[in-house]
Formats: structure tokens, sequence, C-alpha cells
């Protein structure tokens, strides 16, 4: 099977998988993907302390800015120092928290309780859930997401030098 190709329209080189590399060095590979869930894990923690916290704010923040992803979004809204208008982002409720999480209802109905107590997150007059805008424009955020691209070029770059990943 050929390596997977991702087209990029602005012509800017790209990785691809080598399949034969990867069936290779399959084991590396896996013991590296879990070095980086690890650590990525390990960012999220730290700032609410255990891993059901921690999922559901991921999940928050994954629900709530998914569609972001898929808009050309306007390059003054690019920065997490620059606050999205209102409406811009989704917001999520209990239930789809707990759909993507995995936990049970109950218990991400009391994380998300306490996250909201503690200021991690935003909670509407409605009951819809949202990462606050403070917490976004906090420099902390940008620290964060820097802890987290380090993690991913680490291993980027270890998959490259075993061959799993490839420039185009």
């Amino acid at each position: 099977m050929p390596a997977r190709r991702a087209p990029f329209p602005d012509g800017k080189m790209q990785l691809t998988i080598d399949n034969e590399a990867l069936k290779a060095n399959s084991r590396l590979t896996a013991i590296r993907l879990a070095l980086l869930t690890s650590r990525s894990m390990e960012n999220w923690r730290q700032g609410v302390g255990d891993n059901a916290s921690a999922m559901i704010l991921l999940a928050v923040i994954a629900i709530c800015g998914e569609r972001l992803t898929r808009t050309e979004l306007p390059e003054a809204l690019r920065n997490v120092a620059t606050p999205l208008p209102p409406g811009f982002a989704a917001e999520c409720n209990v239930s789809s928290i707990a759909a993507a999480t995995g936990l049970n209802r109950e218990t991400t109905r009391r994380k998300v309780n306490a996250l909201v107590e503690s200021g991690d997150l935003a909670r509407s007059p409605d009951g819809e859930i949202s990462y606050p805008i403070a917490r976004q424009q906090d420099p902390a955020t940008l620290d964060f997401v820097r802890r987290q691209l380090e993690a991913v070029a680490r291993f980027a770059n270890e998959a490259i030098r075993d061959g799993v990943l490839i420039s185009t």
C-alpha cells in the first residue's frame, strides 16, 4: 500500500507515512505514540489534577472548537490572545462530553461542575459548557500549546529518523 498523501494547496512540504518502514518499525512507532499520548495527557492533567478532568477539558475544547478547523478562520482569530466573538465557537453539554470521554454521565456532571467552580470551564445561562475566554487569553494557554507542540515535534522528528514519516 503506498504512503497516504493529503493535499497541501500551498505547496509546502508535508509528511506522509512510509508503510514499509512503519511495518518494519511498528513496535518502536507504537512505543513512541504511547509516549506522545502520555506526555500530552500529563500536560493536560497538570492544569486540572486528574485524568477524568483532563479528558473533560480536552473534550470541551475539541467539541467547541472543531468547526473552527473546518472553516477559513480569519487571521486575527487564529491567535488565542484574540477573543472569539460570541457564538463563534460551538458550545457543548454534559451528554456530549460524556460521550466524547467515555465517562458516565453522572461522573461527567460532577467533574464539569467542579471545573466550572474552579474557573477551568464556563457554563452559559442555558447550561451549555465552554472553555472560558479568560483562560483562552491567559499566557499560560500559549505556553501549554507550545509544550504540546514540542511533544508532537519530538515524535515527528523521531518518526522521520526511523523512516516511518517521510517528507514530500
